[in-house]
């Protein structure tokens, strides 16, 4: 498995941002990696303002590269802070982009349009978003890595099994079954269902022996677990009952409009989980047409009722 060679961090003067940073020099220590720090001025304000701030803020991050050994490269530019570290991203082409992400409570939670969730729907690159509290390990940028296993690529598991580093003990590969919720009369639920639940658990399982891979450079332990019900919800509570310190998930290449709309479990664990998150950049499947999509329901619906008779 090949370690990471660069990272890219978004920075600014805020205190989500300088946790971000310590995630990003962390894994950058840890791999042996470069370090890019970006820093995007606002369309706002003048580009001297803050000048001397800025000096202060790079100083201080070069210091703190030069004690972990860290090759450090620091570049500021006036712009949308989001464009400029798309635009710095296809540049250097790192292996990581870190961002950090305000936390936030009530109806705020719930809002989209963030520095960080654009970054995450628009580029192809793997992004770490790191929540305002979270702190990396003084060992190691992550102890315990979990990782949602879905996409049939398996990129998640792979850019999983990537930043865990020497230091990473346990990988949690995570398989999401959905619960059952339909227009079907509960008294046809005995017809079929039972055998559809247990096909999903074998093939569940199945996608947690194939995700394993046969060699890896991490010596962590790998360990497996299937979960049952929202997929969003339940890896949630997976990870704080695992103790995991970074989620990975799959984001789908869906286009411009699925993309505008952000509704990938990767955007809604965004706004309920307390640890960093790695978005995966991940092929979608080839959508159906309309008139496929509606032959099949028709057909699941015939079979059902046909059983029921």
């Amino acid at each position: 498995m090949n370690t990471l060679a660069r990272v890219l961090a978004a920075v600014d003067f805020s205190r989500p941002s300088r946790n971000a940073f310590d995630f990003a020099l962390a894994l950058a220590r840890s791999h042996r990696a470069e370090l890019v720090a970006v820093h995007a001025v606002p369309l706002d304000e003048t580009f001297d303002r803050h000048g001397k701030e800025r000096l202060a803020l790079k100083a201080d991050l070069r210091r703190l590269a030069d004690a972990a050994q860290v090759p450090f490269a620091y570049r500021v530019q006036q712009g949308d802070p989001a464009e400029i570290v798309l635009l710095h991203a296809l540049s250097i082409d790192p292996d990581v982009i870190v961002v950090g992400s305000h936390q936030r409570s009530g109806l705020a939670r719930l809002r989209v349009g963030s520095v960080s969730e654009r970054i995450v729907t628009r580029t192809r690159m793997p992004v770490l978003v790191v929540p305002a509290g979270a702190r990396p390990n003084p060992a190691g940028a992550f102890r315990h890595v979990a990782v949602a296993v879905g996409d049939p690529s398996g990129a998640a598991v792979e850019r999983g099994l990537q930043v865990a580093s020497e230091a990473t003990e346990r990988v949690t590969l995570l398989h999401a079954v959905p619960g059952y919720s339909s227009g079907v009369p509960p008294h046809l639920y005995r017809y079929g269902l039972v055998e559809y639940e247990g096909r999903q658990l074998l093939d569940a399982r199945r996608a947690l022996k194939r995700a394993v891979p046969a060699e890896r450079r991490s010596r962590a332990t790998i360990h497996t677990r299937i979960l049952r019900g929202d997929t969003t919800t339940q890896l949630d509570r997976a990870v704080e009952t695992i103790g995991a310190d970074v989620l990975v998930v799959g984001v789908p290449r869906r286009g411009i409009v699925a993309n505008a709309l952000f509704g990938s479990t990767a955007a809604r664990l965004l706004k309920m989980t307390d640890i960093p998150l790695l978005a995966v950049p991940v092929a979608g499947p080839r959508p159906r047409t309309v008139p496929a999509i509606e032959r099949q329901t028709a057909a699941v619906r015939h079979a059902v009722l046909s059983r029921a008779m």
